[in-house]
């Protein structure tokens, strides 16, 4: 059985647009896209890491839109937000920030 497509947070993107966000969680993170997809299926929702990615993503978009909403991305800047992965990862899978 295939899973069929499960964007549930970037939505309202173009695919570019999604492809960039999705670059840019990886370099926040260090990591390659088979860190939060499952080999082969990037619909599948198996990998507990795309599951808490989403999480985060949620935590983030809220954030924004509470304390940004007049944010505007130039060139090169992730459109979901000021805050982004990046902000607490740093290109670490940890958050290098602490509360």
């Amino acid at each position: 059985m295939v899973d069929t497509p499960t964007v549930q947070v970037l939505t309202g993107l173009t695919v570019p647009e999604f492809e960039a966000e999705m670059q840019l969680m990886t370099q926040a993170l260090g990591v390659s896209c088979g860190s939060c997809h499952a080999r082969g299926n990037f619909a599948s929702d198996a990998n507990p890491r795309k599951l808490a990615a989403r999480r985060m993503l949620e935590l983030t978009t809220t954030i924004n839109r509470q304390f940004f909403p007049d944010y505007k991305p130039v060139a090169d800047e992730s459109r979901l937000g000021r805050v982004t992965c990046f902000t607490c990862h740093q290109g670490d899978t940890r958050p290098k920030t602490h509360p």
